[in-house]
C-alpha cells in the first residue's frame, strides 16, 4: 500500500511542476517593480494551471503523510529522485524545454542512486 501513495505523490509532484511551469509561461515574467507584484500575483493564482499545480501538491501531500505512515521514510523517500528524471524528460517533451547533454548526464546518474538505494 506505500508504494501506491508514493505512486500518487510522485505523480502529484510530477504533474503539478509542469502545470505550474505552463501557468507561468502564460502569466509571463516577474514584474520588475513593486507596484507590479499585486496584478502578478492576481494573475498567478487566478491561473487555471497554477491552481491546478497547487491542488496537486496538497493531493501530493497527503499521499506522502499515508506513504510515511506505512513505510520506512529511508526506503522510501529515494524514489522521490525520480521527479527529477520525469520532470526533466517530460519538460522536455511537452513544454519544449532545451536538456543539455550534463543535465542527461545528470539525470542517468539519478537513476543510478535510486536503483542502488533501491537495491539496499
Amino acid at each position: 500500500m506505500p508504494y501506491l501513495f508514493m505512486a500518487i505523490t510522485l505523480l502529484g509532484a510530477v504533474v503539478s511542476q509542469l502545470l505550474l511551469r505552463r501557468g507561468l509561461l502564460a502569466i509571463g515574467q516577474i514584474p520588475q517593480s513593486p507596484g507590479e507584484f499585486i496584478p502578478f500575483f492576481v494573475k498567478v493564482f487566478t491561473n487555471f494551471y497554477v491552481l491546478s499545480a497547487v491542488s496537486l501538491w496538497v493531493i501530493a501531500a497527503l499521499a506522502w503523510i499515508l506513504a510515511a505512515s506505512k513505510a520506512e521514510i529511508s526506503h522510501i523517500y529515494p524514489i522521490m529522485g525520480l521527479s527529477f528524471v520525469l520532470v526533466t524528460l517530460l519538460s522536455w517533451l511537452t513544454l519544449g524545454e532545451n536538456v543539455t547533454l550534463l543535465r542527461w548526464a545528470g539525470v542517468i546518474l539519478v537513476c543510478i542512486g535510486v536503483v542502488l538505494v533501491a537495491k539496499s
